[in-house]
């Protein structure tokens, strides 16, 4: 007979590069396959069978081996599911943050919404792949050891929003919002500033912004888990506008905008609300179209400016071998006429041959250099040249380091990158 009786004893402290992994799941053998999987890259794993017997454990066993990562199945019949387990196991206090990953043999949008429900952090389908747990664990415990950090920079952005908007009505708020996000020059910011406006209508909203060099989704709890960022993804193929029992999507090219808690007993509330939403959508759309061109155009100027300094070497190149070009040339006419004048004896020339000789060679040295000395210009063309790419190349880099200054000190103002 199988042994089903719970593993759950934390053997060893956990590194930075690994964790404290709970797998809870009604079936041994996917439990130890798990487990399997993900000791053998280092974490340290315990299993258990049941929802029940986990919270028990979590409540009276774990005290100081709190986990880093639960993964729970979701049916384990005849106990409560991984759904109620994953509410009740985040109504303890010392486990409210506890990231979770579901295993369900179902991935339909209704399954991933009812994960996010009850409060997970990422879905993944069975039957499983290695591969996939390794990587979604790691980057889940990562993850985790981060979010104080993000969270305290994520603080830092809201109170810049917070101070930003000022206690206005609804379409005040819609507004000022309108203004403030002119004046953002970075993503973050933008996230920060949208999901603050949306609290003000008393929801609570994610949003994803794109641009061709970035996306971030953002939620008000900081980065977003990758369960937010596929439920935003299964919902933006959905039309501009969609909802779903109490979440409302507003999507457009570069901003998705998920209210999570709208309140669906009040239609006139929801309606207000939907209105004021579609137009911070449109004008957040605006700003992070703004940010990606901007972004874009800073990446041009760099390659402007790189350009314009690879030009100039090697325009100076050029200069300097045709200098040394003229230089050697004159040296080799005077080493000719000198070589002439002295075969001279030895050719029994007359004096009058001779002079004949040195006269026209000299007549034709002197037209040369002549030549030479009328392109001169030519010199002063590589020297202006020169000269107009250094230039080129400071103001491409002072209008880079210009934007970025405006960026450091959040101007309200809209300036455009004076490029060309």
């Amino acid at each position: 007979m199988m042994d089903r009786s719970p593993k759950t004893a934390f053997s060893k402290p956990a590194t930075t590069h690994t964790g404290r992994i709970l797998i809870v799941d009604d079936d041994p053998i996917v439990a130890g396959m798990l487990g399997v999987s993900l000791s053998a890259a280092g974490h340290d794993i315990n299993e258990i069978y049941s929802g029940e017997e986990a919270l028990f454990w979590l409540v009276d066993q774990a005290e100081g081996q709190r986990p880093d990562l639960v993964i729970l199945d979701i049916e384990m019949p005849p106990g409560i599911d991984g759904y109620e387990t994953c509410r009740r196991l985040h109504a303890i206090d010392a486990m409210r943050d506890l990231p979770v990953i579901f295993l369900s043999s179902h991935d339909r949008l209704e399954d991933r919404l009812h994960a996010y429900d009850a409060g997970g952090s990422d879905f993944m389908a069975k039957p499983f792949v290695p591969e996939e747990v390794l990587r979604k664990t790691e980057v889940m415990i990562r993850r985790q050891r981060q979010q104080a950090v993000t969270i305290a920079e994520s603080k830092s952005s809201i109170d810049a929003a917070v101070a930003a908007l000022n206690s206005f009505g609804e379409i005040g708020v819609s507004l000022k919002f309108s203004r403030s996000a002119l004046g953002c020059r970075s993503l973050h910011t933008l996230a920060s500033l949208v999901i603050e406006s949306m609290r003000m209508f008393g929801v609570d909203c994610h949003v994803q912004l794109r641009t061709p060099s970035e996306t971030l989704t953002l939620t008000s709890r900081g980065l977003a888990t990758p369960l937010d960022e596929s439920v935003i993804g299964k919902m933006q193929s959905m039309g501009r506008l969609f909802s779903f029992k109490n979440r409302t999507i507003i999507n457009h090219k570069h901003v998705s905008l998920l209210i999570t808690d709208m309140p669906i007993a009040d239609e006139n509330l929801c309606g207000r609300i939907r209105d004021q939403a579609a137009m911070i959508a449109e004008a957040a759309e605006l700003s992070a179209s703004n940010i990606g061109q901007r972004t874009e155009a800073l990446v041009r100027a760099d390659e402007l400016r790189q350009l314009a300094d690879t030009s100039r070497l090697l325009i100076e190149d050029l200069r300097g071998n045709y200098q040394g070009l003229l230089t050697s040339t004159r040296l080799e006419l005077e080493q000719l006429v000198t070589a002439i004048e002295g075969m001279y004896n030895q050719l029994n020339l007359a004096n009058d041959e001779e002079h004949i000789i040195s006269d026209t060679l000299r007549d034709a040295v002197n037209r040369i250099m002549a030549l030479f000395e009328q392109s001169s210009q030519l010199d002063q063309n590589f020297a202006g040249i020169s000269s107009c790419l250094s230039m080129a190349g400071d103001h491409c880099l002072f209008q880079a380091n210009l934007d970025e200054e405006s960026s450091d000190h959040g101007s309200e103002a809209t300036l455009a990158v004076e490029l060309w």
